[in-house]
């Protein structure tokens, strides 16, 4: 009769012994934390309300947006401010994971991974307090010098209309500056951005903005070509904050202030 070992000393079988390493192994793992994920965010460096620098931070209200979407995936962005040629240019050259924010067009959504919209801006134009201009057909701009910022487009109209004399500067501060300089007449921009402008100069009582809007103009994210995974994952977040009303409260947070 074979000798019975002691509990203690009874040899312990090889598939136990795996199938213990194997859940050890796992409670590792689950307990380590995920390996982040870091994207590159492209934007123009100034362009208050929507993104700009505060206190060594990126903020605004499209920073925000950009921010909480990124927060759904789990992601961290890194961003970087830029002139708004090169933000084109990091999507042309697949140089940044996401750029913002786009006006829609046939020739940007064959470019780009088009994300969108998160908002809708109201594009205008803004005189002196004491011009008589008036507005009512873009012919009757033709004969005034009209500030834009190099590279922007602003309403398909507005931008196809090549008899009217376009002023080019680098930025919407500089355009505002002309514009109360009296280098240019009139200056077309966002609404937001042109009163936050004027606000910050200390001249929102010496300049007005014309009654009827060049065009109601919806934003978007973009992408390149290149990034199509990381365009799906973004627009399925996209769909779920708007649907959940999330990007309504940033909105209305930033505007009603």
């Amino acid at each position: 009769m074979p000798a019975i070992l002691p509990a203690a000393r009874r040899p312990f079988p090889a598939s136990r012994l795996l199938a213990s390493l194997l859940v050890l192994l796992a409670m590792l793992a689950a307990s380590l934390p995920a390996r982040a994920e870091y994207w590159t965010v492209a934007s123009e460096d100034h362009f208050p309300p929507y993104n700009y620098s505060f206190n060594g931070n990126r903020t605004g209200i499209d920073t925000e947006i950009v921010n909480a979407l990124l927060k759904e995936l789990n992601v961290t962005p890194v961003h970087r401010p830029l002139s708004w040629s090169e933000v084109v240019q990091s999507m042309d050259e697949n140089t940044a994971d996401i750029g913002f924010q786009f006006i829609a067009s046939p020739t940007r959504f064959a470019q780009y991974n088009m994300i969108g919209p998160f908002r809708t801006g109201t594009t205008v134009f803004m005189v002196r307090k004491d011009s008589t201009i008036t507005f009512d057909r873009l012919e009757d701009l033709t004969p005034y010098r009209i500030g834009v910022v190099d590279g922007f487009s602003y309403a398909a109209d507005f931008d196809a209309a090549t008899y009217l004399d376009k002023v080019a500067s680098s930025s919407n501060v500089v355009n505002f500056r002309r514009l109360i300089l009296g280098r240019v007449d009139v200056i077309i921009g966002d609404l937001h951005v042109l009163n936050y402008m004027a606000k910050q100069d200390g001249r929102l009582k010496d300049v007005r903005v014309l009654p009827k809007p060049v065009g109601l103009i919806p934003r978007y994210i973009a992408l390149p070509k290149a990034r199509k995974d990381k365009a799906d994952r973004l627009q399925a977040a996209f769909v779920k904050l708007r649907d959940n009303g999330t990007l309504t409260r940033i909105l209305d947070g930033w505007l009603a202030e």
